[in-house]
């Protein structure tokens, strides 16, 4: 879903500019022709293949985010969340989870790529309201899979993003796998949805652009009631681009909720009479946050992106060694160093694929900390990812220690990770990091 944020990134050149053009289309200039040129001929052995985690591309292509971070982006649009929780109908709250879902895919404008996780990541967000609390791990690194958990105490958001990708020559074709849960806790209702595809087109020659096209279909698995939004695939000179359409329908497939509008700029619902006729005026759902001019820094696509590398003084006390802010190539990209954040990339790729050979020749296999896929044969989504251990009391237990830090015996502060207290053998994470100290500075 909203990973494709990084789509457009995947192939994206430094100092790329996305600007409005003819029918609303974005045109793109391109940087540099010799990184065009050496990026192609990395690429062109690869068509026809999946290459989200088969090249090293070169670090000018990234942004200073990593994926988990991205996986957090749709929780700008939580007010929507609530607002479901709180309605008496069961369609405007269908309708309302299907306007957080589709405004997910508006962030795909940005023309950088996030750096892919390192297996045992995690990342941890908290909004200043404290409304509601997010962290995501990288559970898989082949396939890659991230797993996130936001949680208030309204409502239950469970992510799953498995990316597999299709390189066309001058398009690439983006599949997500997994399923999606949403847990109103109020109504006792779970929601449950998959992914649309994408597509971006003239990644190599012309003006690149991202399409999200197909059907997504919202199951309330209570009630029964269904959406089906259908995402329309943008036709010649982007005749239908960013439109969706659709019907939210009782068990009986009885239409209850009309939900239209533009997944890039606004959505709106309608109620459906008992006749089937449209009743009352349509109700604005969502309506995309303008980015300031000039844009943000490194052209993240809201202020909220721009707040996921915020390092507050309880995060500089608090998160775990292997938290997505820490990371060493990130971070000396932040800084404006691609020289060191290259390096430390090409060293934490290899430090990765190490350790990978060293589980493999002892027959050794990765546990993710937080998370374990179960298999559910009776239900729709045939497995699930669940939670297995609660990341915030292991916050709670650093945050403590924190407050009263114990020295190890060379005189240095002791950093708890998410494997402290584990009571099962993990390997160690391979996620390197800098000081707290270091970050700080």
């Amino acid at each position: 879903m909203w990973l494709v944020n990084s789509v457009k990134g995947l192939f994206g050149y430094e100092n790329l500019q996305v600007e409005s053009g003819g029918n609303n289309e974005e045109s793109v200039q391109t940087g540099p022709s010799e990184e065009k040129q050496s990026l192609w001929k990395q690429l062109s052995s690869f068509i026809g293949k999946d290459v989200t985690s088969m090249i090293s591309l070169p670090v000018w292509i990234f942004e200073p985010l990593s994926f988990l971070q991205i996986m957090c982006e749709p929780m700008q649009n939580a007010d929507l969340l609530f607002k479901a929780s709180e309605s008496t109908d069961s369609a405007d709250r269908m309708a309302y989870l299907i306007a957080f879902i589709a405004a997910g895919y508006s962030y795909a404008t940005r023309n950088k790529k996030p750096f892919n996780p390192i297996l045992g990541e995690t990342f941890e967000y908290i909004p200043s309201d404290k409304r509601w609390k997010f962290f995501a791990e990288q559970v898989s690194h082949h396939p890659p899979i991230g797993i996130s958990e936001a949680t208030s105490d309204d409502f239950i958001l469970n992510l799953e993003m498995g990316l597999r990708t299709a390189f066309r020559g001058n398009s690439s074709e983006v599949y997500v796998n997994g399923t999606n849960h949403f847990t109103l806790k109020k109504w006792d209702e779970h929601y449950s949805w998959t992914h649309l595809q994408s597509c971006a087109h003239n990644v190599i020659v012309g003006t690149m652009w991202v399409d999200h096209f197909g059907t997504l279909k919202v199951v309330n698995n209570k009630t029964k009631e269904v959406g089906t939004i259908t995402f329309s695939q943008a036709g010649y000179f982007g005749s239908g681009r960013w439109e969706l359409s659709g019907d939210v329908v009782d068990q009986n497939g009885k239409p209850r909720m009309k939900v239209f509008g533009k997944w890039n700029g606004q959505i709106f619902a309608q109620k459906v009479g008992e006749d089937g006729s449209l009743v009352g005026e349509p109700k604005l759902l969502w309506t995309k946050e303008k980015v300031p001019v000039p844009a943000l820094k490194w052209n993240f696509p809201s202020t909220f992106t721009e707040s996921l590398n915020e390092m507050s003084e309880e995060y500089r006390k608090t998160l775990p060694p292997n938290d997505s802010r820490i990371r060493t190539d990130r971070y000396w990209l932040e800084k404006g160093d691609q020289e060191k954040a290259g390096k430390e990339k090409h060293r934490l790729e290899e430090k990765q694929r190490t350790e990978r050979k060293e589980r493999e020749k002892t027959g050794q296999h990765w546990n993710p900390v937080y998370f374990q896929k179960v298999d559910q044969p009776d239900e729709t989504w045939k497995e699930r990812w669940q939670t297995i251990r609660d990341y915030w009391g292991d916050r709670e237990e650093r945050v403590k220690h924190a407050n009263d830090p114990k020295p190890d015996p060379q005189g240095k502060t002791e950093v708890l990770s998410p494997n402290t207290n584990t009571t099962k053998a993990e390997p160690d994470l391979p996620i390197e990091k800098l000081t707290l100290n270091d970050v700080t500075k």
